[in-house]
């Protein structure tokens, strides 16, 4: 933010002094990077009315202006470029400016910068998921947002293809998955004409069912569209403008990268013999599908169909009986989170840390955040995964 201070401010002053007709530039380059952090400069230049030699040896100190005669008109107060450097100075930087009356002006600024830390999560991204295989449909009615988008994924080593329409987008897809091919992810813009985001992933999931993670992008207030977008089928929210960074982070979530490699022999190591695990489930074909996942990996596995009934089973069982609990968010008579609260304020000793797990088919930030709330120790997504159920509990079980 004080970087993009500095930056606004100085090409402020070059346009201001700038003639209709002139140029006004910035450049930025990178010098050198050591030990994680990146030598940046940041110069502005343009073809204004340049600056007195004399002033230039006080005009970054406060209430120095120069020609008034040119300053006048813009009410300046000379504290500008003060501030400009102070700024600088406890960024650990420095700037100075070369200019010659009636040509131009040059203001060059040189700040050390860390490397940002969604750099090495990138980079650990693209080793674990094939980014060069993957491909993004981009959804939004302002093509210059479209073609960002598209070049920070490409960036990142996507594929990369956009629509200026929900409606465009719909019939993209269709045709796509009639040829038996679809995106693996789709960045949906929430306010658009004729047809918004929440409607376009309602019929998105008509045709693809779960095969693809839909993002709705938006840079107004989730709360007055977060449940109607659950309901639609989106995986996620995220703010605009996108970077690369909440890109990365966004992916990780929806594909819930792990460290542990996903080949058969490895998922086969798994072994979970004299595991209690209760599964907290009240849909009677996910109750079954987890049973088997489990069960092959010889796990006993015992079904509580709701919240209340989890904390009686819990409470009946002898201390330190089960190992782990995988937690269904939302049921009938008592939610996860509700019981996974009220587990943790119980007084026997494994309440407070017997794991507990997440189940939901939402991969929402603030879900997450809810259940780390409640007391879980990790969230994972429905449709589950095998290897990520079984690396997971890997994790937990030791």
């Amino acid at each position: 933010m004080k970087l993009q201070q500095v930056i606004v401010n100085l090409l402020g002053n070059a346009i201001k002094f700038t003639n209709t007709g002139g140029k006004v530039q910035l450049v930025i380059h990178q010098d050198r990077v050591e030990n994680g952090t990146a030598y940046m400069t940041f110069s502005v230049n343009d073809t204004g009315v340049g600056i007195d030699p004399k002033f230039q040896e006080t005009m970054f100190e406060p209430f120095e202006q120069g020609d008034t005669t040119i300053t006048t008109p813009y009410k300046g107060t000379g504290l500008g470029l003060a501030i400009t450097k102070n700024l600088v100075n406890m960024m650990g930087g420095m700037i100075n400016v070369n200019s010659i009356e009636g040509v131009g002006s040059e203001f060059v600024t040189r700040i050390p910068l860390k490397i940002c830390a969604e750099e090495a999560g990138y980079q650990k991204l693209k080793q674990e998921i094939s980014m060069e295989k993957m491909s993004t449909l981009i959804v939004d009615d302002d093509i210059t947002i479209c073609m960002h988008t598209k070049e920070l994924l490409l960036d990142m080593g996507m594929k990369a293809e956009w629509v200026e329409s929900g409606q465009r987008a719909v019939d993209v897809i269709s045709k796509k998955w009639q040829e038996k091919e679809y995106y693996d992810i789709v960045l949906l813009d929430w306010r658009m004409p004729d047809m918004d985001g929440i409607e376009t992933a309602r019929r998105i999931r008509r045709i693809v069912g779960n095969e693809v993670t839909i993002i709705v992008m938006t840079a107004y207030e989730w709360i007055e569209i977060e449940q109607e977008a659950k309901q639609a089928g989106v995986n996620m929210l995220m703010t605009k403008p996108l970077f690369k960074s909440t890109l990365v982070s966004a992916f990780e979530r929806a594909f819930q990268v792990k460290e542990e490699t996903t080949s058969k022999s490895y998922v086969k190591e798994y072994d979970f013999t004299g595991k209690h695990i209760l599964l907290v489930e009240d849909h009677i074909l996910n109750v079954e599908v987890a049973k088997r996942l489990l069960e092959a990996k010889h796990a006993e596995v015992h079904v509580a169909e709701n919240g209340l009934r989890a904390i009686e089973m819990f409470m009946e069982s002898e201390e330190g009986y089960y190992d782990v609990i995988l937690m269904d968010i939302r049921m009938p008579v008592m939610d996860g989170l509700t019981s996974t609260k009220s587990i943790r304020q119980l007084r026997r000793p494994s309440a407070k840390t017997i794991p507990i797990i997440a189940m939901s088919a939402n991969a929402f930030d603030e879900d997450v955040e809810k259940s780390k709330a409640a007391g879980m120790n990790e969230h994972i997504s429905k449709p589950i995964e095998p290897q990520v159920l079984y690396a997971s509990l890997a994790r937990w079980l030791g």
